[in-house]
């Protein structure tokens, strides 16, 4: 996972995405400031537009009480609600046709006016604007009369009309008498609806009037449910504020900014209601396309950083691959130069790098080659003086006995011996060879040690008899164990030559003696001599058979040495079967 994060391409989208995000910052911050500006006028709007329509039915409503007020002090209306009984027929067609032409003024003094009445009880008549003189009808007039005695709300909702009823007198009222008169003005709800449609903004949304405790309601949506969905969420409670109110809903899923104001004279509240989505619907577009940029641009940025991922990545990690190559130990790879840019350079440059460092270890293993034959000539001229002058006086005393047979066998040993130590042109032998060498050797010294050294061989396993190792790697351990291991040995000395198998990959050749073994300081100093092949030193016996199977097989080889002291010293030369 660290890899991957580290890797090129997660950076270059990371260095992308951190480049254009102030960009995405200031543009939504711009966006959120440009949607609140349009809240904030929105909501201005609609206030000040509840704000003027409210006034203007408040005076417009106002005029139309204070109007029918002012019939009390009409002389006509007086006289045919108190003594109609009692005037002449053409004082009580005149008075009739006067009430009649300012119930007709009336009416024409407004727009909201459909009709005006005059209801006189004593005499079960009424007059209006549009029937001159007619019965009273019992019912309206009964509604009219008990929904008119709180003068702050001169309203009467009463079968789908709207009136504004005035009665006279207050006194008749609180002594729960029918009134001398009752003036009624019905207002023509399609010009109050057409007056409401006007508040919208752009056509969207509705308006109504609520009277004093939703007991009425006047709207421009012909959808009732609204209205009635509507009017819970709201105080209905009129207030001296000359402010209005503005309130967020959420109705059947989808938000409306609300707009309202009340009347304290009249006990009605004017309301208008917008669909959010409408008010901010050029925000809601500009957000949405800014959402739809983003992600165009987010794979844009994945793209192009692919494409500088192609560009960069890709050749340098067939750079890296090269290198991994090298590494490994292969100096044949060779990175094609097809390109024309920096990375044919680097690819030049990689090439010629690996060609040196292929001369070099050409070099390098070359010498060390070649000291190492050095080495090995030296190894085999160092036939040790000692070992022939006492080779020779066996022979010799052998001769002065007459032992022909043991000095045929001794002779036809050494002959052997020396055949195959002065071959110089062969580094390598097969394994089986180079133990039977070993075997004359010990054959040799034999004749010399028959009493106090006694040598045993296991059989070597068939499987390793044609195994190439270099020359000269099992004698000079057994020499070693006569010169050093059992020098003092005088007798019951045992040396023992095995052949085993380590984790089926190595072939281990032990030689172990029961000699006196190396003190702590003489085990440690050989030990240090074998793990110092770099340096100069001498590279005799042990050492050098070390070095060459170092040079030979590689990191699995290795001689190593197990010593206890006064119980002998143990060998092993660990040797790779691949």
């Amino acid at each position: 996972m660290r890899t991957k994060l580290l890797s090129i391409y997660p950076k270059l989208i990371f260095t992308f995405l951190i480049v254009i995000a102030p960009i995405y910052i200031i543009s939504m911050k711009m966006n959120e400031f440009g949607e609140q500006t349009v809240r904030k006028e929105v909501e201005n709007s609609m206030q000040s537009r509840v704000h003027f329509y409210i006034r203007l039915l408040e005076n417009e409503f106002n005029r139309i009480v204070h109007m029918q007020k002012e019939f009390v002090n009409d002389k006509d209306l007086r006289k045919l609600s108190t003594a109609a009984s009692i005037i002449s027929d053409i004082e009580f067609r005149e008075a009739v046709y006067s009430v009649n032409t300012r119930m007709k003024a009336m009416m024409n003094s407004s727009i909201y006016i459909a009709e005006t009445t005059a209801f006189l009880p004593s005499e079960d008549r009424m007059i209006s604007s549009l029937t001159l003189y007619d019965k009273l009808p019992a019912e309206q007039y009964e509604a009219l009369k008990a929904a008119s005695k709180e003068l702050s709300n001169p309203f009467v909702y009463w079968r789908d009309r709207l009136f504004i009823s005035f009665p006279y007198s207050d006194l008749a009222l609180i002594n729960k008498v029918d009134p001398i008169f009752l003036l009624s003005a019905e207002l023509s709800q399609p010009e109050l609806t057409e007056v409401l449609s006007r508040l919208k903004i752009d056509g969207s949304g509705g308006a109504m009037v609520i009277g004093k405790g939703g007991a009425w309601t006047v709207s421009s949506d012909p959808d009732a449910e609204m209205a009635e969905s509507i009017k819970p969420l709201i105080e209905l409670t009129p207030t001296e504020s000359a402010e209005g109110s503005f309130r967020v809903v959420e109705l059947n899923r989808e938000r409306y900014w609300i707009s309202y104001e009340s009347s304290p004279s009249l006990g009605i509240t004017l309301l208008m209601y917008m669909p959010e989505a409408e008010m901010l619907g050029s925000q809601h577009r500009y957000r949405e396309w800014f959402w739809k940029l983003s992600g165009i641009s987010l794979l844009v940025i994945f793209v192009f950083s692919y494409w500088i991922f192609r560009q960069i990545h890709q050749p340098m990690r067939q750079l890296v691959r090269a290198f991994q190559s090298v590494e490994s130990g292969n100096l044949s790879v060779s990175i094609k130069q097809d390109r024309s840019d920096e990375f044919h350079y680097l690819y030049k440059q990689f090439n010629v790098m690996v060609k040196r460092i292929n001369e070099l270890i050409h070099e390098v293993v070359e010498q060390k080659y070649r000291a190492n034959i050095s080495e090995l000539r030296q190894l085999q001229s160092q036939i040790s003086p000692h070992f022939l002058y006492n080779s020779f006086f066996v022979l010799s005393r052998m001769a002065k006995y007459e032992e022909y047979d043991n000095i045929n066998r001794l002779s036809g040993y050494l002959g052997s011996y020396f055949r195959f130590i002065t071959k110089t042109h062969i580094d390598e032998v097969i394994l089986l060879e180079e133990v039977n060498y070993a075997r004359t050797y010990v054959q040799i010294q034999n004749f010399r040690f028959e009493e106090r050294i006694r040598a045993e061989f296991d059989e070597l396993p068939a499987q390793f008899e044609h195994l190439r190792v270099p020359r000269l790697i099992l004698q000079p351990v057994v020499e070693n164990v006569y010169e050093h291991g059992m020098r003092n040995k005088v007798r019951d000395g045992l040396l023992n030559v095995s052949f085993g198998c380590r984790d089926d990959r190595c072939l281990v050749i032990t030689v172990q003696d029961n000699g006196e073994g190396l003190n702590e300081e003489g085990f440690a100093d050989l030990n240090r001599k074998l793990a110092k092949l770099g340096e100069d030193m001498e590279t005799t016996g042990l050492v050098n058979v070390h070095r060459r199977l170092k040079l030979r097989f590689g990191g699995l080889s290795a001689l190593q040495l197990t010593n206890a002291p006064g119980c002998g010293l143990k060998v092993e030369l660990i040797i790779p079967m691949d």
